[in-house]
């Protein structure tokens, strides 16, 4: 028995809107690095996500650096092509429920996020300078990532 679709199905869009985030580390002295894997203290920041509509199963997001992921475990990404320090990498960090390397370029599940009324949530986040190499040049340190969210 063939089966017909009469006007076809509907999709529809849906997602929540993110303005963009810029996070100052702020200005550190080169004598406060004191060797590898030192972090200077750590910027809390958040990523809002603002009408988040209702019905959805599953909402998943990541980030993504512009550059390299230097060192994965820690969730250490490379300077971009603009900076001048070397020595440094930017650490992301998970802000809710402790600290913990919050794992760069992977699928994060959206708990908070309720499927029968949506709305507004916020990710908690932070991030600091990360001393990858024993010496470090001075200069401007900075770096770009992407966050994508996956809405099922």
């Amino acid at each position: 028995m063939p089966i017909t679709l009469i006007n076809g199905p509907t999709f529809v869009s849906a997602s929540c809107v993110t303005p963009d985030v810029l996070v100052d580390l702020g200005r550190h002295s080169k004598s406060s690095f004191t060797g590898t894997d030192y972090t200077t203290p750590s910027v809390d920041f958040n990523i809002k996500l603002n009408s988040c509509p209702a019905g959805m199963n599953s909402v998943r997001y990541r980030i993504d650096p512009a550059t390299t992921v230097q060192l994965p475990a820690q969730s250490v990404v490379a300077l971009d092509g603009t900076s001048t320090a070397t020595g440094v990498g930017v650490q992301l960090l998970n802000g809710a429920g402790g600290v913990h390397p919050l794992g760069v370029g992977t699928d994060q599940v959206f708990a908070p996020y309720n499927k029968t009324t949506g709305g507004d949530y916020t990710i908690p986040l932070k991030a600091n300078y990360y001393q990858t190499s024993p010496t470090v040049t001075p200069g401007q340190a900075n770096t770009t990532m992407t966050f994508t969210m996956t809405y099922l």
